[in-house]
Parts: structure tokens; C-alpha cells; sequence
């Protein structure tokens, strides 16, 4: 199995730099073409899809649709931060468990 990245161009270059063969920048999945490159990397046997938190946000709807029709449970898609660090609105579910859990939060 392959991991894939959907992001922006430092993070599809750094990615590269690690071994990562099939990193698509943002900008060129777009439109009707997003749907079927999604659709090609979701049946083409890759296990983890990384996408940037911004670029999920762009690409939200492709994914989703996708994500429906997948077979069994890969790909595995997992939203990372990019250059500009994770987006303040998200919040950490394991961070936001361990809070609840503990009764403060652990930095």
C-alpha cells in the first residue's frame, strides 16, 4: 500500500523529498477533475490519503462523495496541518477526550 498527499507546494515538496510518490498539489485538483483524480487514487491502492487541512476544506465535497463509495476501509484519510500551521478552528478530538477526561488540559 501507497500513502498519497493532497496539498499545498511546500508541503507536496517536502513530502516528495520523503519518499512520497504521488503528492498533488491543491491547485491541480480542482472542478470536474477533482472528482475523477480522487476517484483514481481511492481505487488505485492506496492506504493513506493525507490531505492539508486547507485543502480538505477546498476539496470537502470530492472527498466526502468518495469516501462514501470506497470499498472496505481503505483509503484512510487523514487531515494534517500545512506550512501555516493547523487551522485555530479545528479542535483535537484526542485532545479534546484527554481534557474532558482529566478535567484540564495537558500541554
Amino acid at each position: 500500500m501507497e500513502i498519497a498527499l493532497i496539498g499545498d507546494i511546500h508541503t507536496v515538496h517536502g513530502f516528495r523529498l520523503a519518499g512520497v510518490r504521488k503528492a498533488f498539489l491543491t491547485d491541480e485538483i480542482k472542478g470536474k477533475a477533482a472528482r475523477e483524480k480522487i476517484k483514481g487514487l481511492f481505487n488505485d491502492g492506496i492506504g493513506i490519503l493525507m490531505v492539508t487541512e486547507r485543502g480538505y476544506q477546498e476539496l470537502k465535497d470530492e472527498l466526502e462523495e468518495a469516501n462514501k463509495f470506497k470499498k472496505g476501509i481503505m483509503p484512510i484519510i487523514l487531515e494534517i496541518p500545512d506550512v501555516k500551521g493547523p487551522l485555530s478552528d479545528k479542535i483535537d478530538p484526542m485532545r479534546e477526550l484527554i481534557k474532558r477526561t482529566v478535567g484540564f488540559e495537558i500541554a
